[in-house]
């Protein structure tokens, strides 16, 4: 899907993209979480993501593997039978490693700006037919981020509040203000990772657990 540039003409590729979506509500239920695929990091946390909530993955530098954690992510969500919206602040959303009918429960929201991506996700934290939300914020430039008021993020957990969709943001440092659940991916993926299979990948992942729902102050949990 080619980059969204304004409000309204997001607004009429979602109509266009899921015109049977429209009108349907969906429950909400903040106790029961979200798995995503990833072995460590579902184990980390209990299950998976807070359902309804807003959580972030923190990826420092190439290789982190935020990249398959995302994939993981999708396909999980397709093998359920529902689908994903990802805002990809860097249009860097690689779509080669991803099987067809996975991309089909997929809609790739594709923006080359911080900014772009933030009313991107704004727009469709407001439509309650999106029960999962990326916003990946990983490879924009640190200067763009630094300008991201904090207010962005207060905004967003009070539609989430409303609509309930289980967002996730991958940036490369820790930046949401208001994440309920911050995790960073502590490993170092080589050029080899390419050739092994998802599967043997994402059991290579290592995660820290900076911010929990009961957390007053970040805290490292290994897991594994």
């Amino acid at each position: 899907m080619r980059a969204a540039a304004s409000i309204v003409e997001l607004r009429q590729l979602l109509a266009e993209r899921f015109p049977q979506a429209h009108g349907t509500k969906l429950a909400r239920d903040g106790t029961v979480p979200v798995a995503t695929g990833v072995p460590g990091l579902d184990a980390l946390l209990c299950g998976g993501l807070p359902k309804g909530e807003l959580s972030e993955l923190v990826g420092e530098g190439h290789g982190s593997g935020s990249a398959q954690v995302i994939h993981a992510f999708l396909r999980r969500v397709a093998a359920d039978g529902r689908f994903l919206a990802l805002v990809d602040g860097a249009d860097s959303f690689d779509v080669d490693p991803v099987e067809p009918d996975v991309l089909s429960r997929l809609l790739w929201v594709r923006c080359t700006k911080a900014d772009e991506a933030l009313k991107a996700a704004d727009i469709l934290l407001r439509d309650p037919n999106f029960p999962f939300v990326i916003l990946d914020l990983k490879l924009n430039p640190v200067a763009q981020l630094r300008k991201i008021p904090s207010s962005v993020w207060h905004r967003f957990r009070r539609l989430l509040e409303q609509n309930g969709a289980t967002t996730l943001v991958v940036t490369p440092y820790p930046l949401v203000a208001r994440a309920v659940c911050r995790v960073r991916v502590e490993s170092k993926l080589g050029l080899g990772a390419l050739a092994q299979p998802p599967s043997q990948v994402l059991g290579q992942l290592r995660f820290g657990l900076l911010r929990g729902e009961s957390h007053e102050e970040d805290e490292v949990v290994q897991a594994g």
